[in-house]
């Protein structure tokens, strides 16, 4: 097991209200994609029946994916009374929803409940991907690459945990739905998905799309036409050959040729061949809270310092310590890695707000790259949320969050800024308090698509959000306009009379928090 050196950190943060600082400092520059400028623009307000009658509601939004043309978005329905209140049979599950146009109404595009025929039920919309397979089961090319559009989520019975996929039918509009795996929950086992990977084997030459499903492990499949899904999972986890982890793995990337998974605070990385195994390349130590996930968003970058890849980390160990320090993993030239701090989200969120902030928690899904449209390198977006000691008007009114969706822009030289989503938060604005996830428009419009809220155990009837802005305002390259209050806007869709919303109510967590 080779160790990882660790450097401490030498950052400058830079908390810049309405830019970002270049090497003439701050511009207003619009962005020199094609499209025009749009402000904070509300997308999706949840709570309204869709033009087919089906309730588009969530309280949260965990996935954003642009997919042949298409915009997609996975809810969930945690601490929402739809899932909450009723019966099992009864509950609303989580969904897809499908957006046509920049600024069109979202329809729901995929009710998991009732599309899985065995009256499963679920929660949460827990990971949305669209994968391209190039080979078949054997490595061999296919005639033309295949793209597909993975949902896979979790489910519980009275005596199983159940990993579910299901693959859209772009041809036919429709969703068709598999088990990947199912056992014992016992022990508090999570069956929980939280990423998927296309990855061709550099021995045997197969590609595999890999799925993390929670405590049991890393599983499988391989391209398979014949299947209804188009997918064939194995009926086998890869790893760990036996037993369960005792968090869950979260997030999973390809960095240097290799395959890697993130669990608790240990990086894996796959051997690939006939007879995979997985070696340690990273570990953080122990203490870390299930619910809080320890390693997250796990992305790859450009070694700073030489060849190769790096790879991003945000590490959040538990509810009492996560400041939510951004770590950098650059390699050594000896197949193992060097650890070095960045900034961490509570002292950037504190500077910010100019009050003492307890706890952070972010990259809830990646460091999302994007563009600069000035200088044409890459920076990464980093949604993250935190609670506030003071401030109270801050505050989403009930809990000690912050009512604003903030997010910083990591740049290569690894100056960060913070932004916040629809601008900065005052009351009588809508209540965000977590940018999860972020995509750029399919539409040809240069416009980012962000959306989220993190329920955090409080009550959250209908609280998920998308929100929609040019790149060069969410980079803060120009001078912007807000959205004034939620549920104003035509797109959004007309708001189904239902239980109070905003009202949060502390309590234990429960089920799959984040």
């Amino acid at each position: 097991m080779r160790l990882v050196k660790r450097s401490p950190a030498i950052i400058g943060l830079a908390v810049i209200v309405c830019g970002i600082a270049g090497a003439s400092g701050q511009q207003a520059i619009t962005a020199t994609d094609a499209g025009a400028r749009v402000d904070w623009t509300q997308s999706y307000d949840a709570g309204y029946r869709d033009g087919n009658g089906a309730y588009a509601g969530g309280s949260e939004i965990m996935h954003l994916i642009p997919h042949q043309g298409k915009l997609y978005a996975a809810n969930g329905y945690w601490e929402d009374s739809r899932w909450k209140g009723p019966p099992y049979a009864a509950k609303q599950s989580a969904q897809v929803l499908r957006l046509d146009s920049a600024d069109g109404r979202w329809e729901v595009d995929l009710d998991m409940g009732r599309s899985n025929g065995r009256g499963l039920r679920y929660m949460k919309g827990n990971i949305l991907k669209s994968v391209r397979f190039t080979r078949d089961e054997f490595g061999k090319l296919l005639p033309q690459p295949q793209n597909l559009l993975v949902m896979a989520a979790g489910a519980y019975t009275q005596k199983h945990g159940v990993v579910s996929a299901w693959v859209r039918d772009d041809a036919a509009g429709t969703w068709n739905h598999v088990v990947v795996k199912y056992g014992s929950p016992m022990g508090g086992t999570r069956w929980i998905p939280r990423d998927m990977e296309v990855y061709r084997d550099k021995v045997t030459g197969v590609e595999r799309l890999f799925l993390l499903i929670g405590n049991p492990g890393i599983i499988s499949g391989v391209y398979d036409a014949s299947q209804p899904t188009n997918l064939r999972w194995d009926k086998k986890v890869e790893f760990p050959a036996s037993g369960t982890f005792t968090t869950r793995p979260l997030g999973m990337v390809q960095s240097n040729g290799s395959l890697l998974f993130s669990v608790g605070g240990v990086i894996y990385q796959r051997i690939d061949g006939p007879s995979p195994t997985y070696t340690e390349i990273l570990n953080l130590g122990d203490g870390v809270n299930t619910d809080v996930g320890g390693i997250r968003g796990l992305t790859t970058i450009a070694n700073p310092n030489g060849a190769g890849e790096s790879i991003l980390l945000l590490w959040a160990p538990n509810g009492r310590s996560s400041i939510g320090q951004v770590k950098r993993l650059d390699p050594d030239g000896s197949g193992g890695y060097t650890a070095h701090d960045e900034a961490n989200m509570r002292d950037l969120m504190s500077a910010k707000l100019g009050v003492e902030v307890g706890y952070t928690l972010g990259a809830h899904s990646n460091m999302y790259p994007a563009v600069h449209p000035v200088t044409g390198e890459t920076v990464h977006i980093i949604g993250f949320q935190g609670i506030l000691r003071g401030s109270d008007h801050l505050k989403w009114k009930g809990s000690r969050l912050y009512a604003g969706a903030m997010y910083a822009i990591r740049t290569v030289d690894q100056t960060y800024t913070v932004h916040e989503v629809n601008g900065a938060y005052a009351p009588g604005k809508p209540v965000l308090v977590s940018p999860r996830t972020f995509a750029h428009s399919p539409f040809g419009d240069n416009l980012l698509f962000i959306g989220g809220h993190d329920a955090s155990s409080n009550s959250s009837n209908d609280m998920a959000w998308i929100f929609k802005a040019s790149l060069d305002v969410v980079l803060g390259l120009r001078r912007w306009r807000s959205s004034a209050s939620q549920g104003s806007l035509g797109t959004v869709g007309r708001r189904e009379a239902g239980p109070p919303i905003h009202s949060p109510r502390s309590r234990p967590a429960a089920e799959d928090p984040r």
